[in-house]
């Protein structure tokens, strides 16, 4: 009786795992299943086309949660100062942000970070990728897009005392940068 009670404890535990792992498996690829768009508009009216650049570039894409968050802002500040150690020549950078598009254009300026800065209206990108947080705020990350537009890795979070920075540069293949 108690060898029964253990197979049968033992299957009911396996068949739990493998549900889980079909559930967890599929919310753990979602991401790699949405494409971001073929072309944006950069706050220039430039047309950024996505799809050519991730032909020939590595695409990293940088969120801002919104216009007045500081530690957004000083993420760009520390990437830019580390462009010395990054080959940009094969990477590129998008920073995507709800706007306003004056504030963000303020922000370029101040930091002269001399990539494009999308301004993501409605959250239309945000949200097709699941990190809106408000109307208003997108979840703070950077991912690199694959030649498909696909996600192929993100870095989600970001805060005073952490920005992912090591991480995202291990992933571009850059170790030990500071």
């Amino acid at each position: 009786m108690v060898v029964l009670q253990y197979f049968q404890t033992s299957f009911f535990l396996i068949l739990f795992l493998l549900s889980a792992e079909v559930i967890f498996g599929e919310q753990r690829n979602s991401l790699t299943d949405i494409q971001f768009p073929n072309k944006v508009e950069d706050i220039n009216g430039r047309v950024v086309d996505v799809a050519k650049l991730v032909e020939v570039k590595t695409v990293t894409v940088v969120t801002l949660k919104a216009t007045w968050c500081p530690i957004c802002q000083e993420q760009l500040i520390r990437l830019k100062n580390n462009l010395q150690v990054i080959d940009t020549e094969h990477i590129t950078f998008l920073v995507l942000s709800p706007g306003p598009k004056s504030e963000l254009v303020k922000i370029k300026k101040s930091i002269s970070f001399p990539y494009p800065f999308i301004e993501d209206r409605n959250l239309r990108i945000a949200k097709s990728l699941g990190l809106d947080i408000s109307d208003k705020e997108i979840t703070p990350s950077i991912f690199i897009l694959n030649k498909h537009r696909k996600i192929r890795w993100m870095q989600k979070g970001r805060s005073s005392l952490y920005y992912g920075d090591q991480e995202l540069l291990n992933e571009i293949g850059i170790v030990n940068w500071i």
